[in-house]
């Protein structure tokens, strides 16, 4: 029994070690404060603009377009719902199918 309270027993710092810790985290505050104020720099309300040298040229086959989202044909909406009723019939006839023969 003596024997396990020696192994669990757990290592005290000496005062030694303590007060080298605490100049330690000393100074490392001052270093903080040392480095800090010269790392800020000064708040400006000025915003610098900088325009580019030169206009990149479009080459010869890039033509301007105008792509607007109104811009669509009736028919293919027509399509489309179609084939999404078509296929919701389908789907809605299959679960019907299958309810019955396994009810």
């Amino acid at each position: 029994m003596l024997s396990l309270t020696l192994i669990m027993a757990k290592k005290r710092k000496t005062r030694q070690e303590k007060i080298i810790l605490q100049l330690k985290r000393e100074l490392t505050k001052e270093k903080q404060k040392m480095v800090s104020p010269s790392m800020k720099f000064e708040a400006r309300q000025e915003a610098i603009s900088i325009k580019p040298k030169f206009k990149p040229q479009r080459q010869a086959g890039e033509k301007k377009t105008d792509v607007s989202i109104q811009t669509f044909n009736p028919r293919l909406i027509r399509k489309d719902l179609a084939k999404t009723a078509i296929l919701a019939l389908i789907a809605l006839g299959l679960e019907f199918m299958l309810y019955l023969k396994l009810r």
